[in-house]
């Protein structure tokens, strides 16, 4: 699953999202993604706590515990909003990681040979 993450992305949406995406793959597993956050440069409508509260919204993904998360982020504001997320949703899933570098998140996921249909 490839999710982009771009500006104008909100504790709102994201929450939205996060609900959405679980009920729509729910029998997914193991379910690999990957939240392309490159295209963010304005984080000013998401917070610590909205991140936070979503990426604890994955609970309702289970069963969990083989499923990966790439998060690709934009700089070190948005990179930090990714580890508040990785910090909590990582009760849900069996890996997140958070990546500046395209390449090193496809490989991580398995899925290099999707690279250039994904970039």
């Amino acid at each position: 699953m490839l999710t982009l993450v771009r500006d104008g992305a909100s504790d709102r949406l994201l929450e939205e999202h996060i609900r959405a995406l679980a009920e729509e793959t729910k029998d997914m597993h193991p379910f690999v993604e990957l939240a392309d956050a490159s295209e963010l440069h304005d984080p000013s409508k998401l917070s610590e706590v909205g991140v936070a509260a979503a990426g604890a919204g994955e609970i309702e993904r289970q069963p969990y515990k083989q499923d990966r998360l790439a998060i690709l982020a934009s700089s070190d504001p948005v990179e930090n909003l990714a580890n508040m997320y990785k910090a909590t949703s990582l009760y849900f899933r069996a890996d997140v990681r958070v990546f500046r570098d395209f390449k090193s998140a496809v490989e991580w996921l398995g899925i290099s040979e999707l690279e250039k249909e994904i970039n």
